[in-house]
């Protein structure tokens, strides 16, 4: 099995490649549920509930245009992400019709700036 590094792991919005993420993370929660029966101590069914899609990303650089997305007075603009991870054959992550829901500038005394942001997804796709 191949290993692959966060570091290595690409950042593209809607088709451009927008830089280089110093670490990234996709969850998908299938919220299931299980039903039980009257007396019963193991699920006799389990039952998929509704999808969310979220995720994260770090980088340790500062573009004014993702906090602009973020931090803008209108409505949140609907974007496309995809994280290229590794080196030779890439694993493509795919999450569409993303919108940022937080943003944060980490500014130390001594060290990078850094900043993240977390974001949720309609649909998602693994290649």
């Amino acid at each position: 099995m191949t290993v692959h590094k966060g570091w290595n792991a690409k950042l593209w919005k809607d088709g451009v490649q927008v830089g280089y993420a110093d670490s990234a993370s996709v969850e998908i929660n299938s919220n299931l549920e299980g039903f039980f029966e009257l007396g019963s101590r193991h699920a006799v069914a389990l039952a998929e509930g509704n999808e969310g899609i979220s995720g994260s990303f770090s980088k340790a650089w500062i573009d004014t245009n993702y906090l602009n997305l973020v931090s803008s007075e209108r409505e949140l603009t609907e974007f496309d992400l995809c994280f290229t991870i590794g080196q030779g054959p890439d694993i493509y992550v795919y999450c569409y019709d993303c919108k940022f829901e937080r943003g944060a500038l980490d500014i130390p005394q001594d060290g990078f700036l850094k900043e993240d942001y977390d974001f949720l997804a309609m649909t998602i796709s693994i290649i």
